[in-house]
């Protein structure tokens, strides 16, 4: 057929559930590569603009509480109230964008995102310059970060359905990679701006500054994003009851289930990271601020090569993909346990920043690959649901333990947790016949 191709299918003869079920990837679609590319492009900026303005948290708020002399379990709780709201409304929020596209969706959660952020400057000033009290000041940090998790979660789940509606099965694992490590761009700058800038400016100057950027990041996006594609269902469910029931569906629960443990153990090491290198050496909370910084710059940089150059060079399934990064997280957490100093703590955390690279990678684009076009903001939201899980979970989990129990026992239950990912992800019968569908050829 001189001058016209399409995608035919290569299909096993086991004829598993996703591999039967799964369409071939319409060309049709109106983005052309270089529309593809820019668009592409600009969500990857705002991503990142929203990772500066998460990840810095978690470089801020542990030295920001000792300061305000609250304990670290109000820390978690802050984690907890945004992460509950995350994983509750991106589901709907995915569902949403199948009935009526996904650009106003990503402008919709930028713009709350910008807003909480301000919420959230207003909140430290006030508390650190007393007037209010402490406990007032975290209520209305937490207060904010429920403007986050119930609004400025929009954002995730329509940008990745926006992604996988523009690209086939064979290269969606690689192109999901690359707009996931755009949070991980951000993890590398926000804690290191914020090292360097909270000393000049102070924190809540600090963070007006990302609410800026994210803001006009949300005006790009409304001027420049192309939304060609129709709304794929219009008439998609949004009961949130719904949308969690297709967490059960055999194509997709083995990932959603790998998804949920994975964040468990990565919230549960970013948040107590800053804590545990404050007392494992003896600093002080501006010491804290910058040697916790450091070291969360250098796993989130290990999460970037992770996933824009091993990924891409490895043309590894997902099945695989998700194997190696629960082996290494093993590795990491084990390490974290007999690290001898600053060292062998950083060391540490970028190989089990690396391996959330990996792992992140693999369940995301496992989970879009086995579920219909129709079907990718459903998908997106609850693999985006995983993550406030996590977040549900670990903070809060991770900090009662590491005050009540011992500083290491969150790690050995971080170890534990991932020799059941390790497991799920290279014996599930879901994920090990989902992945054999990427294999697409073009039909000359």
């Amino acid at each position: 057929m001189a001058n016209h191709r399409f995608w035919r299918w290569t299909v096993p003869d086991t004829r598993s559930t996703s591999a039967a079920m799964t369409p071939p990837y319409d060309p049709a679609n109106p983005s052309s590569h270089a529309e593809r590319r820019k668009a592409f492009r600009l969500l990857f900026l705002c991503l990142m603009a929203t990772g500066i303005g998460n990840n810095m948290l978690f470089a801020i708020l542990p030295p920001l509480a000792r300061g305000l002399t609250v304990p670290e379990y109000w820390v978690g709780a802050i984690y907890t109230v945004s992460a509950v709201l995350f994983m509750t409304m991106t589901p709907i929020w995915g569902a949403l964008s199948d009935r009526r596209g996904r650009k106003g969706f990503i402008v919709f959660g930028l713009s709350a995102f910008a807003c909480s952020t301000l919420i959230f400057a207003a909140a430290a000033w006030a508390g650190e310059s007393g007037w209010v009290p402490p406990l007032a000041a975290i209520f209305a940090m937490a207060l904010a970060r429920t403007l986050f998790g119930s609004l400025g979660s929009a954002t995730n789940p329509a940008a990745q359905a926006y992604v996988a509606d523009r690209t086939s099965p064979a290269e969606r694992t690689e192109a999901l990679a690359g707009l996931t490590a755009a949070f991980g761009m951000g993890a590398v700058i926000g804690p290191t701006l914020a090292a360097t800038l909270v000393e000049l400016v102070g924190v809540p100057i600090f963070m007006v500054i990302i609410s800026g950027t994210v803001a006009l990041g949300a005006w790009a996006v409304w001027h420049y994003l192309p939304e060609q594609s129709p709304p794929k269902q219009q008439n998609r469910p949004i009961n949130p009851f719904k949308q969690f029931a297709f967490a059960a569906d055999p194509r997709i629960a083995p990932f959603v289930g790998y998804g949920c443990v994975t964040w468990i153990v990565q919230s549960l090491s970013l948040s107590t990271l800053a804590f545990f290198i404050m007392d494992s050496l003896g600093l002080d909370e501006a010491q804290g601020l910058q040697m916790s910084a450091i070291a969360l710059a250098a796993g989130a940089g290990a999460l970037i090569v992770a996933q824009l150059v091993v990924i891409p060079a490895m043309k590894a399934s997902a099945r695989v993909l998700m194997s190696i990064g629960a082996l290494i997280t093993i590795a990491g957490f084990a390490l974290m346990i007999v690290a001898p100093n600053y060292a062998g703590i950083v060391t540490a955390y970028i190989l089990i920043s690396f391996a959330f690279g990996l792992s992140r990678s693999g369940f995301v684009g496992g989970a879009s690959i086995a579920v219909l076009p129709e079907e990718q903001g459903r998908a997106a939201g609850l693999t985006t649901a995983t993550a406030g899980l996590g977040f549900i979970i670990g903070p809060v989990g991770g900090l009662f333990m590491y005050n009540q129990l011992g500083h290491v026992v969150p790690y050995y239950v971080a170890v534990v947790l991932s020799v059941v990912a390790a497991l799920i992800a290279w014996y599930h019968p879901g994920i090990r016949s989902a992945v054999e569908v990427v294999k697409v050829e073009p039909d000359v």
